[in-house]
């Protein structure tokens, strides 16, 4: 019964030691003075998790308005889209080609998931709710901190530039499925689009790690004094969790970016049956969506009969 008395005092004490530990008292860094230092470039762990938040809030919205170029393609189909429809579908008459909806679905699943999820739950309320939680004055690594924001930001403007180049963006489908990820010549899209994804997934997962070992430094090694591991939120026990499981998810990623890469440049067969560039029959490479000669467009005509993004693969076998 003693002990029971005495412990919600000891816990208070404790408490009261730690509120009055010099790493609340002393400034984490030097107050910014100009303003591209203390918002733009800046170090200190609110303003990155702002930035991650303002960045992912961006992105929801780029996301949100493909998702209402798909669903318009969904409930009329080939109608030309209203007001924007001139401006992004001018050789069509404002209508939606086969090709740019599997650009856009590639495209929103990727912007969604690595852009809008991953960047907001870890990256924005991570940096912004973890010294807070342990009592640390900033993140344990700052200028890395700092350095992965602007390295996620630069995966975001290299995706979206991927729009702009020839071909078109990506279009490999929801999960980047092969062979429209590896044959350059299956879709536009399986150009020089797929391998501006490549590259954003590339600097994204950079991005990734860095956060992930700024977060494990900073819960391990800066907690307060009676911050016990026992102690902690739920929020910052979740946050270690996740930057575990992206240390860990880091390796496979990159081996499958740079497999998927070698198969696209050096011919190699990770993810395509061996031989089935050279064996691909010229029907078969009609119906992956090469362009022939007098035809620009057999590949909307394919597209609309195949019901699978493999047929491809099931057409070699059939023949």
């Amino acid at each position: 019964m003693n002990d029971r008395k005495a412990r919600p005092a000891r816990d208070e004490r404790e408490a009261h030691v730690w509120m009055r530990s010099p790493i609340h008292d002393e400034p984490p860094h030097p107050e910014p003075t100009s303003f591209w230092r203390r918002y733009v470039f800046s170090t200190n762990h609110k303003m990155i998790g702002k930035q991650y938040m303002l960045t992912s809030v961006f992105f929801l919205f780029v996301g949100g308005f493909l998702a209402m170029l798909m669903r318009w393609q969904l409930a009329f189909p080939w109608e030309p889209f209203p007001v924007l429809g001139k401006l992004l579908f001018p050789d069509s008459g404002g209508a939606m080609s086969p090709e740019f909806y599997i650009m856009l679905v590639t495209i929103h699943g990727t912007i969604m998931v690595f852009f809008v999820v991953a960047p907001l739950l870890v990256g924005g309320f991570g940096n912004f709710l973890i010294p807070l939680h342990i009592g640390a004055r900033d993140m344990a690594f700052p200028v890395l901190n700092m350095l992965s924001y602007w390295v996620f930001f630069l995966s975001g403007c290299v995706l979206l530039t991927s729009f702009f180049v020839t071909g078109g963006a990506a279009a490999g489908g929801w999960t980047v499925y092969p062979p429209l990820s590896i044959l350059r010549e299956a879709v536009p899209g399986s150009g020089r689009g797929m391998d501006f994804w490549v590259l954003a997934l590339a600097l994204m997962w950079i991005a990734l790690t860095l956060g992930s070992l700024n977060f494990l430094a900073t819960i391990i090694n800066m907690r307060a004094p009676g911050m016990t591991w026992l102690r902690l939120p739920l929020v910052t026990w979740s946050q270690f969790v996740v930057a575990i499981l992206l240390l860990l998810s880091f390796p496979v990623a990159a081996a499958g970016l740079a497999m998927m890469e070698a198969d696209r440049v050096i011919g190699t067969s990770f993810f395509l049956p061996h031989g089935l560039r050279s064996r691909m029959p010229r029907s078969t490479r009609r119906a992956a969506g090469t362009p022939s000669s007098g035809s620009t467009s057999s590949g909307s005509s394919a597209i609309r009969r195949c019901t699978s993004w493999s047929c491809p693969v099931w057409a070699w076998h059939r023949r």
